[in-house]
């Protein structure tokens, strides 16, 4: 409810208030996943750019995901609330952002697409909050598809991901 009373009121607001905003210096790489965490490694990066492809530095990146076996907290906790698998980031001074995690699991006993959440904001810019869910996941949708609160990426060689977010005024 916050989130959406915050977004209502625009991002200098959520960029004030909410606790899922970097801190000013946060890097802009990260590891969410702990080296011992179990699961196939996954390495996220991209950029945040305007509309026309100027890049955004400085913007916030919050995200969070489960665990591989699709527990956000210790098992049997599953808390998207207080997720264990988390970061906060900051763009560089070329929009550019990366971590390294393992790939998240579906809900338990779920059709729930295996996800990385995301929070990104910037001042002056719509904030945006979507899910990367994965290409060849069975449970990803052509709605999910179609939908701009999912992006569909392919997982490349060595778990590469990569994902271009643009932010609008």
């Amino acid at each position: 409810m916050f989130l959406a009373a915050s977004i209502a009121a625009g991002a200098v607001a959520i960029e004030a208030q909410s606790p899922h905003v970097a801190p000013p210096d946060a890097p802009s790489t990260a590891r969410v996943a702990p080296p011992a965490e179990p699961g196939t490694p996954l390495a996220v990066s991209g950029v945040v750019v305007t509309g026309d492809g100027t890049p955004i530095p400085g913007a916030s990146i919050y995200v969070y995901q489960t665990d591989a076996e699709g527990y956000y907290g210790v098992k049997p906790e599953s808390d998207n609330q207080r997720p264990r698998l988390k970061a906060l980031l900051r763009a560089d001074a070329k929009g550019a952002w990366a971590f390294e995690t393992i790939r998240p699991g579906s809900y338990p006993s779920s059709r729930a697409p295996a996800h990385v959440h995301f929070e990104v904001t910037a001042p002056g810019f719509t904030p945006r909050i979507f899910e990367i869910v994965f290409e060849g996941d069975p449970f990803v949708t052509a709605g999910m598809r179609r939908n701009p609160a999912f992006s569909v990426r392919p997982v490349g060689q060595g778990g590469r991901v990569t994902e271009r977010i643009v932010l609008t005024r």
